[in-house]
């Protein structure tokens, strides 16, 4: 985004701008040197610097950004607050950057004055990693959990981002998302990471209706998953029509495979096989 009103201010106007707001400072020190009350010296000397600058021509014409993507140029105009001849020593910059910094998808901002008659703006915006489920509405959140925007319609089945689902879920999100990302193969299969009783947390690879469930325990989640890694590299674990892997106790695992709608009811059929876990995983 740019504004350009061209010519350019002299150079000699510059430097009496320039001049001028070093003099100010200068009757600053000589204000506070002399005992008088600085509060109301430091108003008049900064409105005066500003006047004076204003008058040689040190106005707003030029801002430039960079970065923007998603955030709308309106938004980003309204933060900084400034008109095109707005006097250029007028604009604070401190307090920009805060309304820049507050909109939904910055995550960080960098405003530079260029005199006599530019600002510069670079703003880094926030990446949606996946979609937070809350009371039927559904946030994107970026990897550290944090809230960017609602988006109004969600197929859960067919959304390219994973979704989090439960009330504390974009606080723990970002220690889940660094586990789930040591094994990327593994990282693209999950769909939904769901949080139980605000303790631990439920994967669904493949689908998050009809997928498997994986059960993480509420301590050493991590290494739960990197021990499915090892199952899943050397015996295909994920292959098998199960409907869920519970992985909450160290020295078992146990599933559960997917009961076949056909097949008849037999009194005492065992629903859970138990396998003991690989001493090396």
């Amino acid at each position: 985004m740019r504004w350009m009103i061209p010519p350019a201010l002299t150079s000699r106007a510059v430097l009496l701008g320039t001049g001028a707001v070093a003099l100010v400072g200068l009757s600053l020190i000589a204000v506070k040197l002399s005992g008088l009350p600085l509060t109301v010296d430091v108003a008049r000397l900064s409105a005066s610097a500003v006047e004076t600058s204003a008058t040689l021509g040190m106005r707003l014409q030029k801002l430039t950004v960079e970065g923007r993507d998603m955030t709308s140029r309106e938004d980003l105009l309204a933060a900084v607050d400034a008109k095109r001849g707005t006097p250029i020593l007028a604009i604070d910059m401190a307090k920009a950057r805060a309304q820049i910094e507050a909109l939904p998808w910055v995550k960080t901002a960098k405003l530079e004055r260029h005199l006599p008659d530019a600002v510069r703006i670079e703003i880094e915006e926030r990446t949606p990693y996946a979609l937070w489920q809350q009371d039927r509405r559904y946030f994107l959140v970026d990897r550290d959990g944090k809230q960017i925007v609602e988006v109004p319609e969600v197929d859960a089945n067919a959304q390219s981002l994973p979704m989090i689902v439960g009330n504390d879920a974009p606080r723990h999100a970002p220690a889940l998302f660094a586990a789930i990302e040591t094994n990327p193969d593994l990282a693209q299969r999950v769909r939904a990471a769901v949080r139980v009783g605000e303790r631990r947390w439920n994967l669904y690879l493949d689908s998050f209706e009809k997928g498997i469930a994986v059960r993480l325990p509420e301590d050493g989640f991590a290494a739960a998953w990197t021990r499915l890694g090892l199952l899943e590299k050397d015996h295909q674990i994920l292959e098998r029509d199960l409907e869920f892997i519970d992985l909450r106790l160290e020295d078992r695992l146990i599933v559960r495979v997917h009961k076949d709608p056909n097949a008849p009811a037999k009194p005492g059929a065992v629903k859970k096989a138990v396998m003991p876990a690989k001493k090396d995983a």
